[in-house]
């Protein structure tokens, strides 16, 4: 009885104390931290109208869900609907362009599981300094199966670490 409690004693504190814990980035001191955000999803083709309001939810999350992460790595994020409401010098601009969509399917994804039904979202990325010239452009995609605001959280982690990795050098 003792070794079983043992063990589980120490598993806990091994996860307690960052065993399974996520890798946070946080942008430099004296590094500019003011940050545009603009989304734009109208490439995307060949949509049925359920797919367009799923995505319409997919981004509306994305964009709340990479202000907040933005804000806890150090940024001073700003999100902007159009590209006329973006002042140049004032901040860089993250443009976040969708390039594939797939909403894949939520009962299948409920009942069968395994990967099934799996959904897959695919951005293109530019980031652009305070006079408009292209500081680093990217692609990245993923899927889930857990659906699209999985894809989502993954891609905007990936996106903060690639622009904190490369304006903290």
């Amino acid at each position: 009885m003792k070794r079983i409690v043992f063990f589980l004693t120490l598993i806990f504190i091994v996860t307690a104390t960052g065993g399974c814990g996520r890798k946070n980035v946080t942008l430099n001191p004296g590094v500019a931290n003011d940050l545009t955000i603009l989304t734009l999803n109208d490439s995307v083709h060949n949509q049925t109208k359920d797919q367009e309001v799923e995505l319409k939810r997919v981004i509306t999350w994305m964009e709340r869900d990479i202000l907040k992460n933005m804000k806890r790595a150090g940024y001073n994020a700003l999100l902007i609907k159009d590209m006329k409401d973006y002042k140049k010098t004032s901040s860089k601009l993250l443009i976040i362009d969708v390039d594939n969509f797939n909403a894949g399917n939520r009962a299948a994804r409920t009942f069968v599981g395994f990967g099934a039904g799996a959904s897959s979202l695919d951005l293109n990325y530019t980031l652009l300094d305070e006079n408009g010239v292209e500081l680093l452009g990217w692609k990245d995609g993923v899927g889930s199966s857990k659906g699209g605001t999985y894809c989502a959280q993954t891609l905007n982690r990936n996106t903060i670490t690639r622009i904190t990795t490369f304006l903290n050098n």
